[in-house]
């Protein structure tokens, strides 16, 4: 796949504090790319480099070929982006508000206006009043104002704030399809974890203003540490817990009560932990893998400071 965001060897300071320093990454065609952080990491400063809205001290940014320091200009009119929630004149219609902001992009005809109320689904409410719009219907709205002028990127920083889950679920769908069948690279950034979980191809994760690298969400969930959680079941969990804690895998133990006890172990330690709690005397009555999702994947990540290039 092609890359249409390059980032390279990006750092911005802020004052004396190194707030991201010297990240790499890539996001390519047709992809769904989640960038993720905890509060403070430096999404949002990184983000806002991207687009335009803040300089970088070093490094650059290559957009679709063109270099945001030197081809300023083309760089950016190759982005098409939200951050937050989209700003639109309340007053007026979804369709006025699109034809506007089509004059200020230049050479937008109406045919792409309704291609891209279509591709968001607004056909029915497009000439309805803003201001009578759900958070919903804006941020679709704000998502076709973005797609105006075909960019090839597609950039947007919490587009879920304030939705409802059938409203999230709506903007998860579109920028899948997008993706798929307009073949825009579209970088996300969410603090809904199990959303980008079912939104994202890709993600990268930042912390503390390092780039700890890109997996798929399936790598990231299917073994971040090379271990996995396995529940034994037991109507003899504490007595099973005893036994644990003198042996060998007491500090594999992450949940427990009297009906289960959990471990994260590797998939060949499980015959030896069953042999070992049967002989003591417990009962299991079954022994299953637990799926890891993308939520324990970024807090294990983030919580270690550990790389997952």
């Amino acid at each position: 796949m092609e890359a249409v965001l390059k980032v390279k060897n990006l750092s911005k300071y802020f004052g004396e504090r190194l707030v991201v320093e010297d990240i790499s990454f890539e996001v390519n065609q047709g992809e769904v790319f989640g960038f993720l952080g905890p509060n403070g990491a430096g999404k949002t400063t990184t983000i806002k480099m991207i687009m335009g809205f803040l300089s970088m001290d070093s490094g650059e940014v290559i957009i679709n070929g063109y270099n945001l320091k030197k081809d300023y200009e083309k760089a950016m009119s190759q982005i098409g982006g939200i951050v937050e929630n989209p700003e639109m004149y309340k007053t007026l219609s979804g369709i006025t508000n699109l034809e506007m902001y089509a004059r200020v992009q230049g050479n937008v005809g109406k045919e792409r206006i309704e291609q891209a109320v279509k591709l968001v689904g607004m056909q029915n409410r497009i000439d309805d009043i803003v201001g009578k719009y759900s958070l919903g219907m804006k941020q679709r709205i704000g998502l076709a104002q973005a797609l105006l002028h075909k960019p090839p990127l597609l950039i947007l920083d919490e587009p879920t704030n304030g939705l409802d889950p059938a409203g999230i679920k709506e903007l998860r769908d579109i920028l899948k399809k997008l993706a798929r069948e307009e073949n825009v690279a579209i970088m996300v950034s969410s603090h809904l974890l199990a959303e980008m979980e079912l939104m994202c191809d890709r993600v990268g994760i930042i912390n503390n203003g390092k780039f700890l690298g890109i997996k798929s969400v399936e790598e990231l969930t299917s073994n971040v540490s090379g271990r996995s959680k396995y529940r034994f079941s037991t109507k003899q969990g504490t007595e099973a817990s005893k036994l644990l804690v003198v042996s060998e895998y007491a500090g594999f133990i992450v949940a427990m009560n009297q009906e289960y006890i959990e471990l994260e172990i590797e998939e060949g330690q499980v015959p030896e932990i069953t042999a070992m709690l049967v002989g003591g005397g417990i009962s299991i009555y079954g022994v299953s893998k637990i799926d890891v999702s993308l939520e324990d994947a970024f807090l294990k990540i983030t919580g270690g400071d550990t790389s997952i290039a």
